[in-house]
Parts: structure tokens; C-alpha cells; sequence
């Protein structure tokens, strides 16, 4: 199930399902955001997972306190957020982090 399709126990209203990405994306520290799912359970109870990306070498502890400020900020977007799962896992690196060597311009000492 994604963040704004039906599931087993009712449907992820559009707007949360906007709130919690822009909440993760806009979150300093996160430098990716993968796979984000919610689940509506019988009793309102709205359970989320999700996958976010971090660079190479940021340090452990930034990672935990960046998930934190994720959970916080996730909670007051949607009140009915009550279990969230965050996976965090190293990002893919970046499309432009391997230029092509024709961009390079290698100047003589003239």
C-alpha cells in the first residue's frame, strides 16, 4: 500500500499523506526519502513507515536526532500519527556527483 492509496482498514487522506512527505523531505539532515506508507487502523490509530536517506558519512548521532525531529514533526502534521517507523539507510549518491570529464576545463601555465 502507498501513502495515498486504499488499505485494509480505510484510506490516507491526500493532504496527510502531502504533510508527511513534505514534513520528511523538508526535515535538515534528511538527504533523500524513499518508500512512505501508511496504514489506517480500525481504531483511527494511523501507523507509518518510511524510508529515508542519509549521506555516506553522516555520523550516528545525527542520524538519531534527525529521526526524532522526523517523528516530532510527523505528529504535529498529523495528529493521528501514532506508530512510525523510520528506516534509515545510506542514500544513493547523487546524479551530478560524477560529472562527465568534458565539463572540466584544465588551463596551461602560459
Amino acid at each position: 500500500m502507498t501513502d495515498d492509496n486504499p488499505d485494509q482498514s480505510g484510506t490516507l487522506a491526500s493532504a496527510e499523506a502531502v504533510a508527511i512527505r513534505e514534513v520528511i523531505a523538508g526535515t535538515p539532515g534528511v538527504q533523500s526519502v524513499g518508500d512512505v506508507r501508511a496504514l489506517r487502523l480500525e481504531d483511527e490509530r494511523l501507523v507509518i513507515t518510511a524510508r529515508l536517506g542519509f549521506g555516506r558519512s553522516t555520523p550516528i548521532a545525527d542520524v538519531v536526532a534527525v529521526l526524532g525531529a522526523v517523528r516530532a514533526g510527523i505528529r504535529r502534521a498529523v495528529p493521528g500519527a501514532r506508530d512510525i517507523v523510520l528506516e534509515p539507510e545510506v542514500a544513493a549518491p547523487r546524479v551530478d556527483a560524477n560529472p562527465p570529464t568534458d565539463v572540466f576545463v584544465i588551463r596551461g601555465a602560459e
